[in-house]
């Protein structure tokens, strides 16, 4: 099933980039496919971008809000490599999260355009860099008291790839309408946080 859409132009025409939910992702990559899984997967581990937590250490509130996990693949166009990405499923998350904390950054083509064409005009020496993760390398401050903690479940497939990564998450798992879940909490993974840090590091150094 196609999530979502992007186009390119290139040479040869219009190219799009296609994201597969994981099933049937898995059915059309193969073992490449399994591999950008466990990539995501173990990054996020090795990371620790959440934790997981007993059903019975929840409240009923955090249990209700908590949110199922997706794990997304697509072909990258310009490397044929596959990329895996495992998101947190928000679209239900509007009734107690407000949009701008939960907006991820995005330039205005307009405000792009315009930068180029003042670092032309000026001759600018341009340095451009990535940082890898950026997002989940953002800690999601605690809760304060009376507030939920942000919960999400992982299920499907995904339970028995992540237990075979980090056995300690076996005892972890319950059973809910017959089928294996595991709760962890979010730690990571704020994209407004992530873009705001970054503008008060560039800030402070005198960059920015």
């Amino acid at each position: 099933m196609m999530q979502i859409k992007a186009k390119f132009d290139t040479d040869e025409g219009l190219n799009f980039i296609q994201q597969y939910y994981i099933n049937q992702g898995l059915k059309k990559f193969g073992d490449d496919g399994k591999d950008a899984v466990d990539k995501e997967l173990r990054q996020l581990l090795l990371r620790d971008c959440f934790t997981p937590k007993f059903v019975k250490e929840m409240t009923a509130s955090e249990q209700k809000k908590a949110q199922s996990a997706m794990m997304l693949l697509a072909e990258k166009q310009f490397k044929k490599k596959i990329k895996g990405c495992l998101l947190y499923r928000g679209d239900r998350t509007r009734e107690w999260l407000l949009q701008e904390d939960t907006a991820s950054p995005t330039a205005l083509q307009e405000a792009i355009t315009t930068t180029c064409v003042i670092d032309a005009h000026e001759s600018r020496d341009i340095m451009t860099m990535d940082v890898p993760n950026a997002f989940i390398q953002t800690y999601m401050p605690e809760a304060k008291e009376g507030e939920d903690c942000i919960y999400m479940k992982i299920t499907g497939m995904m339970v028995q790839i992540l237990i075979d990564m980090a056995p300690e998450y076996r005892k972890y798992v319950v059973l809910e309408n017959g089928k294996r879940v595991i709760y962890v909490r979010v730690l990571s993974d704020n994209p407004l946080r992530s873009c705001n840090e970054s503008l008060n590091a560039l800030a402070t150094s005198g960059v920015y």
